[in-house]
């Protein structure tokens, strides 16, 4: 099967970020549902996973569409590269694979940033403290906005908007949602250390506190 450059540093950056990830991963599935306090809804726990998921696989159908892979039609709408003049699409291409790169560095860096209070769902672990190490002096939520860069930016390295709108109005709002939630139990949990730590970070969730604006 042949690929363009882009899909192929796409999936190389995907495949190294498995590998790095893979330890802490392995460490936060051991720990989930083992939580003090836990939260059973599903909006919090899984809908941010699945629809993650869900989005994954429309990129990687639109860069399959991208390369030819798939029949014209379905292909136009998964994919505009087709539609576009080479240099334009490789363009946005290549400017999905920065954002893809930032976000690996967010989302793996914020899950060992959180060391043994890392699960791969919101709870409050026993023994759970303030963490402010890492990334976590950058925003409150690095992994949480490392996976939105990263679906966001293969989206965009995959010239797909369809992937795009998924990533913007369905992964990210509900990532979001469950950064707040989380905030809400901590407050509860770990009271003013924590209020004082998310005062420092300026509340930003998302968003680094070095850029001027953001959530």
């Amino acid at each position: 099967m042949q690929l363009d450059t882009p899909t192929l540093v796409t999936g190389a950056i995907v495949g190294i970020g498995a590998i790095l990830s893979a330890p802490v991963l392995y460490k936060g599935f051991s720990r989930r549902g083992t939580g003090v306090v836990y939260e059973q809804n599903f909006l919090i726990q899984r809908a941010p996973q699945y629809s993650t998921l869900l989005t994954a696989i429309v990129i990687t159908a639109s860069f399959m569409a991208a390369n030819g892979h798939i029949p014209a039609l379905p292909a136009m709408v998964l994919s505009l590269k087709g539609a576009l003049p080479e240099a334009v699409s490789s363009t946005i291409s290549w400017c999905g694979i920065a954002i893809l790169l930032s976000g690996m560095v967010f989302m793996i860096g914020g899950w060992y940033s959180l060391g043994d209070a890392f699960t791969t769902d919101a709870e409050v672990l026993d023994g759970h403290k303030v963490r402010k190490d890492g990334l976590l002096k950058f925003v409150m939520h690095p992994a949480y906005s490392g996976i939105i860069q990263c679906i966001f930016g293969s989206a965009v390295a995959a010239v797909s908007p369809i992937a795009v709108l998924l990533a913007l109005f369905l992964v990210a709002p509900l990532w979001l949602n469950r950064a707040k939630y989380e905030e809400a139990l901590l407050l509860e949990s770990l009271g003013p250390e924590y209020k004082e730590y998310a005062e420092e970070m300026k509340w930003r969730r998302l968003v680094p506190k070095f850029f001027p604006i953001g959530v």
